[in-house]
């Protein structure tokens, strides 16, 4: 099997696109908790017994937005590994460089 470079090109592109997914997570994230806001004023001005309902509902989105805090935060991570990688990737290219200039 013949070896070939690595194309940097591949990696800057996923990097970009890691990045607008982060980018919406945070959007959906933060239209999540104004949401749930909002959710908890209106089961605040309910009735008892529908406010219970709006409350457990509520209860319930919440930890489905707390999931998807923790997804964006591990999104995060993968994001400063990729960047690390990108990094390494570069410093190999330049020492094989150098290499074949000398």
């Amino acid at each position: 099997m013949v070896h070939r470079p690595a194309d940097s090109r591949l990696l800057a592109n996923l990097l970009a696109n890691e990045k607008e997914h982060a980018k919406q997570l945070l959007t959906a994230s933060t239209s999540s908790r104004a949401s749930l806001a909002s959710l908890s004023a209106y089961a605040a001005a309910s009735p008892s017994t529908l406010a219970q309902v709006i409350l457990a509902v509520a209860g319930a989105l919440d930890s489905a937005d707390n999931a998807l805090q923790r997804y964006a935060a591990s999104v995060h991570e993968w994001r400063q590994r990729l960047k690390t990688l990108r990094g390494l990737e570069d410093e190999v290219g330049n020492i094989i460089r150098d290499r074949e200039i000398l």
